[in-house]
């Protein structure tokens, strides 16, 4: 892909992830003015839950769909077909689960709300808004896979609007309370999941290729504990607070992390250009030929990536005292504490795609055992010393000490020589930044022109250290 397309790719999925995170800040502004904070912990916990099952029914196809396509990204026939024996696979099985979750309701409520009275078919709503998602991901993953920027744009822009506009509609105008999301959840998931399927599933037809399903599932099925113990291990501080706490602090909790997760979603949105030139320069052995060649091409998405990051933890505090209603300001210190674990996680994807090309997903498993362990131990006795607060430090403690592990584990079987130079200087500053905005939010002050002053000077040094040269490394952005 030349230089420009490149480009033009990561401003497209960066408008779409500035768009849609947009909406969902404004979506979260509205809802914290008309639902309490135990309301939205109850929805916030019923996608959790969700999410942890149908992931489960997915056996972790998506993530060997995403590398065999690379492996036969020389025949569109055969990608065709591989996208179609996923889908087919686990729309199978999501079906299965919706079946025994309908003739199970009264049951699993008490299980996930623990005695507290929601809506009878909240979950239920929710696990198809859910299981639909999933499946559209297969699809997403194809367009991405395939430089087909504009089009998944295109589609995630009209799913955020949808999303949003039942919400609004429901939540304001109809006063259906939790109920408004989760039917505005069903319906623009499934609404995105049909406009797919006419974009790209026709396509690839409604066929089973067994042997391709089963080169996914070699790759796949060691990875589906790690689908089970991943949400765990990155969602347990919202499960142990529903806990031993209660839906109020989950929600005031999840509106801390979906301001501090823009962090992610934008990290993500780079990581639809970057990920997949990673796969290719993988198997092109560049990682062997020349060493340093992924670090120069990955340091500008790692800088521009925890530009976001320091950003949102410098100017948390104004974000929730603009966006959100009084019982949510606590939400501060949870956005600039979860900004550190979120801006860590760069190291996260690029560990994974190492590990994913080297056929090591077994020791993602692993990795994810002893992740839940430094998380589930942290966890529990911050949380019933210092609550919501230390649920965000427990996450990002155990998140940062992961990073490392899963770094020098990957490194075994891929060596990537980064600019640790470069590197440490980009997170100092960052690391500074979250120190001023702690002391900032601790002594209830405003410290703009000190904030300012460390944007600045982050954006001097990026220039003296020529992270973003575009004459040098026009390949990358």
């Amino acid at each position: 892909m030349k230089g420009n397309s490149k480009a033009k790719s990561s401003l497209l999925y960066v408008f779409q992830v500035a768009f849609s995170g947009s909406l969902t800040l404004i979506l979260m502004s509205v809802a914290s003015r008309y639902l309490a904070p135990a309301d939205l912990g109850m929805f916030v916990l019923a996608q959790l839950y969700s999410g942890i099952v149908v992931g489960i029914m997915n056996f972790g196809l998506l993530t060997g769909y995403e590398r065999n396509f690379f492996a036969l990204e020389g025949s569109r026939e055969k990608v065709l077909k591989l996208t179609s024996s996923a889908v087919l696979f686990v729309a199978n099985n999501l079906i299965i689960l919706m079946v025994l979750v309908y003739f199970f309701q009264p049951q699993v409520a008490d299980l996930i709300f623990h005695g507290e009275i929601v809506p009878e078919n909240l979950f239920f709503i929710v696990i198809i808004g859910a299981s639909a998602s999933s499946l559209s991901h297969y699809y997403l993953t194809f367009m991405k896979n395939s430089n087909l920027s504009t089009s998944y744009v295109v589609h995630m822009i009209s799913y955020s609007l949808l999303y949003f506009s039942m919400s609004m509609i429901l939540m304001i105008h109809l006063e259906l309370g939790i109920m408004s999301l989760a039917y505005a959840w069903l319906s623009s998931g499934l609404f995105l999941l049909l406009s797919l399927y006419f974009s790209i599933g026709k396509k690839s037809g409604l066929a089973v290729d067994i042997t391709l399903l089963k080169e996914m599932l070699k790759i796949s099925l060691p990875l589906t504990p790690r689908v089970f113990f991943g949400v765990l291990n990155t969602q347990f501080d919202k499960i142990l607070l529903g806990m031993i706490g209660s839906a109020s602090l989950v929600g005031v909790y999840h509106m801390g992390q979906i301001f501090s997760m823009t962090i992610f979603q934008f990290m993500t949105a780079l990581g639809k250009v970057f990920q997949p030139e990673l796969y290719r320069k993988l198997f092109a052995n560049a990682h062997l030929d020349r060493p340093d060649e992924i670090n120069q091409y990955l340091l500008p998405f790692f800088y521009i990536s925890i530009f976001v990051a320091l950003v949102v933890a410098l100017f948390s505090q104004d974000f929730v005292s603009l966006f959100l209603d009084d019982e949510y300001q606590e939400a501060t210190p949870i956005i600039i504490i979860l900004s550190v674990y979120y801006a860590s996680m760069f190291f996260g994807k690029v560990v994974g795609a190492k590990l994913i090309y080297a056929k090591k997903t077994y020791l993602t498993t692993v990795l994810m055992f002893i992740g839940i362990i430094i998380n589930v131990g942290l966890n529990i006795p911050l949380i019933i010393n210092w609550g919501i607060i230390g649920a965000a430090w427990a996450t990002t403690i155990s998140g940062v000490i992961m990073t490392f592990v899963g770094y020098f584990v990957a490194r075994k079987y891929v060596r990537i020589d980064w600019d640790w130079k470069k590197v440490f200087i980009i997170f100092s500053i960052f690391l500074l930044a979250v120190t001023l905005s702690i002391v900032d939010y601790e002594m209830i002050s405003s410290f703009y022109v000190l904030k300012l002053l460390v944007v600045f000077i982050y954006i001097v040094i990026g220039a003296r250290l020529s992270i973003l040269s575009f004459k040098k490394n026009k390949d990358t952005l």
